[in-house]
Order: structure tokens, then C-alpha cells, then sequence
């Protein structure tokens, strides 16, 4: 019968010590995140168990739930443990200011005392003076502290109220959107734009902006029917790249979302591409020609500066590092050319003349409606 005991005591005291260490890791993941309470805790214990030091620990168990899981210290942080922050390791600056506080309001009360009785009292009076005012210094001190705290409670609750609040309603929100219809199909339940419509419009957009690149990246063609009939091309050309992709695709069987997908990765594609040519053709250009002398003859002046070890070339070495620099210079140059190139022709477009249709929209709404139509042989 006593082993039976025994053994229950051992189950007990086994569970008591893992209900302690769960209560405090819940704790800590709470105020550190998930997976970080078992490494503070951990980093804890063995602090204790190094203060313990080579002194026996009679009872485990109290030894555990009493001194070594719980946080130790009356500090108002509740990531203070021992003086020091736990999630950082640094000195606890509330700890630091209770301190100063705590000589600030000593050397006060000695100060008063000294000013009021002038040193006419005993010692052992004056002592007993001094610790009754200093007892009623920090009272009102801690009354004061309280005070706050609870009024940063009440703030706290309040602002997590609001919080609560403005989620709640986000989330009333995005179920509203959720539960409306797409805007060009009328599908239900799409959130204002259904996955599909969504794709044609960012393909429309990315064939858009590789006719503007195309524009840009050609010296002005003198009137604008010429640009306009250049833009067609570009245009005729760009939705050919792309269209051919697509009918390849349906006529494997994809499905009108797949089609729609590989529709707006094959337009973002082409307009990659009109990009890498508009630089390639910037860059071989007069002005990143020119910027790219500047910045080399710039970088050779400075060679003589470079701190040479003996053992290499030490020209060659910087002449190697003004190659990179003009290199450099003369892609940002391009870069440069064709922001500028863009900028112009989206102004120049945005506003076309009076009484005459863009003929560039005109053509693109024509292929949008065609794009919305059903297509032939692809299943929903």
C-alpha cells in the first residue's frame, strides 16, 4: 500500500510541475509569440538553477512551482524577469526608473526632514521620522501608480473595443464585396470582378503598355495617322503573339480560366519584351553612349586614388572597375530615356483631338467586346 501511495504522490507532483509549465509557456507564447515560451523558459530555469549553485534542493517540487517556473519580479512589465527584458535580454528600463524613483524620493525626504527640524532631534528620533515619512511618500506614490495603471486599463479596454469594432465592420465589408456580383460577366458571388474578366482586363492593360513602349521607343513619326497606323501594327502584331498562345491552348482543351490566365501571362510577356528591346535600343543610343563615356572617364581620373597591394595591375584593376561604372551609367541612361519616352506618348494620347476618336481605343474596345464572347470549344 505504501509504494501504491507513493507512486500516486510521484503522479501527482508529476502533474502539478506540468500543469505550472503549461500555464506559464501559455503565457509567454501569449506575450512573445508561438514556439518563443519554450526557449525563455528554458533560458529561465537554468538561471535559477545556476543561483542555486551547489546548495541541495531538499523539495524539487516546491523548488520548481515556487522559485524557478515563475516570472520573478514585482516589476509592471510583464516581459521583466530578474531585472532584465526577456525578449531582448537588455536591462528592464521600468526597473531602472522604479529604482531611480525609489533614491529620487529618499533623498527628498531626507532633504525635507533636514530643512524642517534643522538638526535639533536625535538620531534614532530622526531615524524613526524619516521612515515614517518615507512610508507615507511611497504610499502616495503607490496610490499614484495604481491610479495610472488602471487608467491605462480602462484606455487599453477602450481601445481594444474600437478595434473590435472597426474589425467587425471590415469584415462585414469584405463579405458585402464578396457576395457581389463581376462587373462585366454579372457572375455571381465574385466580388465586384470574377477571376476570368479580371485576367482579360490586366492582359488589356499589359498590351496597352506594350503599344505605348513600342511608340516610345521609335523617333517620331511625323503625323498622327502615321503614329496611329504604327500603333495598329504594334497592336495587330502583339494580340497575334498572344492570341496564338491561347488557341493553341484551347485546342488542347483548356478551360476558359485557364485560357484567361495564359491570355494575360502571354501579354505580360510581350510587353517584357517590347521593354528589353526599347532598352537595347536606348542603350546603344547617342545619350547612354555619351553617359557612358562620361562615367568612365570619370572613374579612370580617380585611378591613382585606389590603394594598390603591389602584387596586381593596379591601372588595370581600375580600368576593369570604370568598364562596370560606364556599364552601369549607360543602363540607367536607357532606363532614364524611356521613362521619359513613356511619359510623353501617355500624355500625348490621353488627349486625342477634338472631333477624332483615338483610333488605338476604338480598335481596343472592338477586340475587349470580341474577347467577352463566348469562344468556341472552351468549357466553363
Amino acid at each position: 500500500m505504501a509504494m501504491v501511495w507513493g507512486r500516486i504522490d510521484r503522479l501527482a507532483a508529476r502533474a502539478t510541475v506540468h500543469n505550472a509549465v503549461r500555464r506559464e509557456l501559455s503565457r509567454l507564447d501569449g506575450l512573445f509569440g508561438p514556439g518563443r515560451g519554450m526557449a525563455l523558459l528554458g533560458a529561465r530555469l537554468r538561471r535559477r538553477a545556476a543561483e542555486q549553485g551547489r546548495r541541495p534542493i531538499k523539495d524539487p517540487v516546491g523548488w520548481l512551482i515556487a522559485w524557478a517556473i515563475p516570472r520573478r519580479t514585482a516589476c509592471p512589465d510583464v516581459r521583466c524577469d530578474d531585472g532584465r527584458r526577456m525578449d531582448t535580454s537588455a536591462p528592464c528600463e521600468r526597473c531602472a526608473e522604479r529604482v531611480g524613483d525609489l533614491v529620487a524620493r529618499r533623498r527628498t525626504v531626507g532633504l525635507e526632514l533636514a530643512s524642517a527640524l534643522g538638526g535639533k532631534v536625535a538620531s534614532g528620533e530622526y531615524r524613526r521620522l524619516y521612515e515614517a515619512r518615507l512610508a507615507e511618500v511611497t504610499d502616495e506614490a503607490e496610490r499614484k501608480r495604481a491610479a495610472r495603471l488602471e487608467q491605462a486599463t480602462v484606455e487599453r479596454a477602450r481601445f481594444e473595443e474600437v478595434a473590435a469594432a472597426q474589425r467587425a465592420e471590415q469584415e462585414v465589408l469584405e463579405a458585402q464585396l464578396r457576395e457581389q456580383p463581376c462587373a462585366v460577366c454579372g457572375l455571381a458571388r465574385s466580388g465586384g470582378l470574377c477571376e476570368i474578366c479580371g485576367n482579360a482586363r490586366t492582359a488589356e492593360a499589359a498590351v496597352a503598355e506594350a503599344v505605348e513602349i513600342g511608340l516610345a521607343a521609335r523617333e517620331r513619326l511625323g503625323t498622327a495617322e502615321a503614329e496611329a497606323e504604327f500603333a495598329r501594327r504594334v497592336e495587330s502584331a502583339v494580340r497575334g503573339q498572344v492570341e496564338a498562345q491561347v488557341d493553341q491552348a484551347v485546342a488542347e482543351g483548356a478551360t476558359e480560366l485557364t485560357a484567361s490566365l495564359l491570355r494575360r501571362l502571354a501579354a505580360e510577356q510581350q510587353r517584357s519584351l517590347f521593354r528589353q528591346e526599347a532598352l537595347q535600343l536606348f542603350a546603344t543610343g547617342p545619350e547612354a553612349e555619351a553617359e557612358a563615356k562620361a562615367a568612365f572617364a570619370a572613374r579612370m581620373r580617380r585611378w591613382h586614388l585606389h590603394e594598390c597591394d603591389g602584387q596586381h595591375d593596379c591601372q588595370a584593376f581600375v580600368r576593369e572597375d570604370a568598364e562596370h561604372v560606364a556599364y552601369m551609367a549607360r543602363w540607367r541612361a536607357a532606363e532614364h530615356l524611356l521613362k521619359q519616352r513613356l511619359a510623353a506618348v501617355q500624355a500625348q494620347r490621353a488627349v486625342p483631338p477634338v472631333g477624332e476618336p483615338d483610333p488605338y481605343r476604338v480598335g481596343a474596345a472592338r477586340v475587349r467586346a470580341a474577347m467577352r464572347r463566348p469562344r468556341a470549344g472552351v468549357s466553363a
